[in-house]
């Protein structure tokens, strides 16, 4: 039998392998979801009939297509799980929408504002989630677009734009677990939509049968637009001197940290070890509690809308 001795020690290795390894992991943390309604859990009432998506708050209709709505407090064929399309639990919250993406040339589309135009060269992280409903045929081509103005056209085809957030997993075929769609976007700065769909018609979409027999049709849940927040904490990037003032450094029981920004920003603290200790929201000047940390060093991440900034703090032994 080995002894305790031993046992401590490959403990400590470990240990120590797992922490070099979280150092060279990227930090993602999720900034405020620019998409209201994101989970489709706000109505007017609930619906009674699948059709009736025009009860679902801040989301429209940007063509004559027909998107469905979904929901637990319905029983009927607009219900959650079970409805006139399949079984589906939803991925967040109680409700769902669905939409056509492929056969006889028919696409629905939905389209929501954000909460606030896109800040023009910031990268955004964008993703959605979508489940095959179990009567249908599955594609790839399902993506999101962004757009600087409300669209509404008289058709029920594809939309003439090209998405800047596509599907890169091959077919959509899951029809029990929800997929992710997700992609990183470059903003020019006069987003104010976002609409998601199939944008190209029925010749130029890949299809596969799994166990429908016309259509595709799929469910949708979980859309997210904020900025992308994954920083190496290996990198100490350097903000404008004037942009953030961070003192003292080292500190032994608080530091002190000034913007010069009006607008709120966002900060998150981490260990060495890429642990989240502390996150909040402040306006021009807030200070970090470090009595009761360890000693060592740790990173501050500071999302502003001029970029995001990481710097290192060295808490001292008292």
């Amino acid at each position: 039998m080995r002894s305790n001795r031993n046992i401590t020690s490959q403990i400590f290795i470990m240990k120590y392998f797992i922490v070099l390894i979280l150092l060279f992991i990227n930090l993602s943390v999720l900034s405020q979801n620019l998409v209201p309604n994101s989970s489709f859990e706000e109505l007017s009432s609930c619906p009674n009939d699948f059709e009736n998506y025009n009860l679902l708050l801040h989301w429209s209709n940007p063509t004559n297509g027909t998107p469905c709505i979904f929901n637990s407090c319905s029983n009927g064929n607009a219900g959650v799980p079970s409805n006139i399309y399949g079984y589906q639990q939803s991925k967040d919250g109680n409700g769902y929408v669905g939409i056509a993406l492929w056969g006889f040339n028919y696409r629905e589309y939905i389209q929501v504002q954000l909460e606030q135009t896109l800040v023009a060269n910031e990268k955004y992280y964008v993703s959605f989630y979508v489940n095959l409903s179990n009567l249908a045929i599955c594609i790839n081509q399902i993506g999101l677009y962004f757009s600087s103005n409300l669209i509404q056209e008289n058709i029920t085809s594809a939309l003439n734009y090209t998405p800047q957030i596509t599907n890169t997993n091959g077919f959509l075929a899951d029809t029990a677990d929800w997929q992710l769609i997700s992609g990183t976007y470059l903003s020019n700065g006069n987003e104010n939509y976002i609409i998601i769909g199939n944008f190209y018609d029925d010749a130029h979409t890949d299809t596969m049968k799994v166990g429908g027999t016309y259509g595709s049709f799929y469910y949708i849940d979980d859309v997210y637009v904020g900025i992308d927040t994954t920083v190496n904490i290996n990198t100490d990037v350097q903000s404008r001197e004037e942009e953030i003032s961070l003192y003292p450094n080292p500190a032994k029981e608080r530091v002190f940290i000034k913007t010069e920004n009006s607008k709120p920003a966002e900060m998150f603290v981490y260990n060495i070890q890429g642990c989240l200790l502390h996150q909040q929201t402040f306006t021009k000047s807030t200070n970090i509690y470090l009595q009761n940390w360890p000693a060592g060093v740790y990173y501050v991440k500071i999302v502003t809308e001029n970029g995001i900034f990481v710097r290192k703090i060295l808490r001292e032994g008292l």
